[in-house]
C-alpha cells in the first residue's frame, strides 16, 4: 500500500519564518548568514539526518557599497547594483524600456549608438542584461526597479555563472550600474522626454574581496540506488529579514526534512541549505562543481525559493526537463495545486541553474508576483504559512515520487548525462 502524499505543516514552517525574522539580514558575508548557517546546521541535526555538515567555498564578496545617480544636478536616491564596477561615469542617458529584444531593435532602427553611454531600463532580472550590456559598450546601467512605497530594491548586475577561482573572470562587471525606484524612475523618464539630450553622472563605491561561505548539507539514507537533492539557499539580499526570499525555501527545506525523517524511501535525499545565492548562485554551483562524479546518480533536483507569500500570485511551475516538469504538473494537479503556468524552459535566476547544466533535472515550484521581492519591505507580517506550506507540499509530494522510483536507469529523468 501506498504511503499518503506528504503534506508539511504550516504551524511549524510559520515558527521557523518566526526564527528567521528575527536572525534577520542574511547577507552573504554578515553576522546575520553566520547565525543562519548555525541554526540550520543545529536544527537539520536535531531532526537525526545523517553527515550534517559545512562545506566551504571561496567567493568574492561584495560590501560596503555606497552609490550615486545625478540627473541635472539633482540626486536621485539608490542603491549600488552589486557587481557592477566601483567607479564614477557620466554620460548621456538612453532610455532602453524594458531592454527586451525589440526594445533593442527600435534603437537600432533609429541608428541609437549606446556606447560609452548611461542606459536605462525596467528589468526584473538585471543581471541577465550583463552580457548585451557589456557587448554594447555602454558606460553605465540605471536600473528601475518596481517596489512600492518609495522602496528602492537590491539586485545583482552580474548573477550565474560565477566564477569559483581567482581572478573572478567577470567579475565586477565593466560598467557602472545602480538601482532607483519607480517614482524616480518616472522623473528620469519624463527629463529625457523634455528635449534635448540629458547627462547622468554615477557614482558606485564598492569592495570586492574573497571570501568563505558554508553550505549546510545533510543526508537522509536509502537503500536503492539514486538520490534527490532538495535545496534552498538561507542567504538574502542585502536589506530587511527578506522573510518570502528565501525565509520560505528555508522553513520548508526543515518542514521536508522532518517529514521525510519519519517516513522510508527507498533512494537518498540529500538537503543543502546553501550560501551566496542572491550574489551569484555561488553556493549551489560550488556544491555540483566539487559533487560533479557524485552527481551522476542524482534522480533530480527541488529548488525551494521564494515558496509563497501572503500575496495573490500566480502557481508557477519552472523546469528545463520537459519529463520533470510533467511529472510535476502531475503531481500539483493530484494535489489540487493547480499550476497557471509550466515553464519548460532554462533558467538562470536560482539554485536549480547549475544543477540543470550539470544534466541533473531540476525544479521549482513556487509561487512568485511578490511586491517587495529584493527589498527591505520582504518582512514576516506578509508572508502566510498556509500558502507556503501549501505550495511546498507540492514540492515534498514531487520529492516523495521522485525517492520511491527505483527505476533509475528506464526512469526518463536520468537520461541525457
Amino acid at each position: 500500500m501506498l504511503a499518503p502524499e506528504p503534506r508539511l505543516d504550516p504551524l511549524r514552517i510559520g515558527r521557523t519564518l518566526d526564527d528567521l525574522a528575527e536572525i534577520g539580514n542574511r547577507y552573504a558575508g554578515s553576522e546575520g548568514e553566520a547565525r543562519a548557517r548555525d541554526f540550520l546546521r543545529e536544527r537539520l541535526a536535531g531532526l537525526g539526518l545523517e553527515d550534517v555538515r559545512l562545506e566551504a567555498f571561496q567567493y568574492l564578496s561584495a560590501s560596503g557599497a555606497h552609490a550615486t545617480c545625478t540627473v541635472d544636478g539633482a540626486e536621485l536616491e539608490c542603491n549600488a547594483l552589486q557587481y557592477t564596477a566601483s567607479a564614477e561615469v557620466s554620460g548621456e542617458a538612453v532610455y532602453l524600456g524594458e531592454a527586451t529584444a525589440s526594445d533593442w531593435a527600435r534603437l537600432d532602427a533609429r541608428g541609437v549608438d549606446v556606447r560609452g553611454k548611461v542606459v536605462v531600463a525596467h528589468s526584473m532580472f538585471p543581471f541577465d542584461l550583463c552580457g548585451l550590456l557589456i557587448e554594447r559598450g555602454i558606460a553605465g546601467f540605471v536600473h528601475v526597479c518596481e517596489t512600492p512605497d518609495g522602496i528602492v530594491g537590491n539586485f545583482a548586475g552580474a548573477l550565474y555563472p560565477p566564477p569559483l577561482e581567482p581572478p573572478w573572470e567577470g567579475r565586477p562587471l565593466p560598467y557602472t550600474g545602480v538601482t532607483i525606484g519607480h517614482g524616480a524612475g518616472r522623473a528620469l523618464i519624463s527629463t529625457l522626454t523634455a528635449g534635448g539630450p540629458v547627462e547622468v553622472r554615477l557614482g558606485h563605491d564598492a569592495r570586492y574581496a574573497e571570501a568563505t561561505a558554508h553550505n549546510v548539507v545533510a543526508e537522509l539514507p536509502g537503500d536503492g540506488d539514486g538520490h534527490v537533492v532538495v535545496c534552498a539557499h538561507y542567504d538574502s539580499q542585502a536589506e530587511g529579514p527578506c522573510v518570502y526570499d528565501n525565509g520560505t525555501g528555508v522553513a520548508s527545506l526543515l518542514e521536508c526534512a522532518r517529514t521525510f525523517s519519519e517516513r522510508s524511501a527507498p533512494r537518498r535525499i540529500v538537503f543543502i541549505a546553501s550560501a551566496a545565492e542572491e550574489i551569484g548562485c555561488w553556493g549551489a554551483t560550488a556544491y555540483v562543481h566539487a559533487h560533479r562524479a557524485q552527481l551522476r546518480d542524482a534522480v533530480a533536483m527541488i529548488n525551494l525559493d521564494g515558496v509563497a507569500s501572503a500575496y495573490p500570485a500566480q502557481r508557477e511551475i519552472w523546469s528545463a526537463d520537459a519529463a520533470l516538469a510533467g511529472l510535476a504538473d502531475r503531481t500539483a494537479r493530484a494535489m489540487g495545486w493547480v499550476p497557471n503556468r509550466v515553464m519548460s524552459v532554462r533558467s538562470t535566476f536560482g539554485d536549480h541553474a547549475p544543477f540543470g547544466d550539470a544534466g541533473v533535472p531540476s525544479c521549482l515550484i513556487w509561487r512568485p508576483d511578490y511586491p517587495y521581492y529584493h527589498s527591505r519591505g520582504d518582512v514576516r507580517e506578509l508572508v502566510d504559512e498556509n500558502a507556503v506550506a501549501q505550495t511546498a507540499s507540492v514540492s515534498a509530494a514531487l520529492i516523495d515520487r521522485l525517492a520511491r522510483d527505483g527505476r533509475v536507469r528506464a526512469n526518463p529523468l536520468a537520461t541525457g548525462r
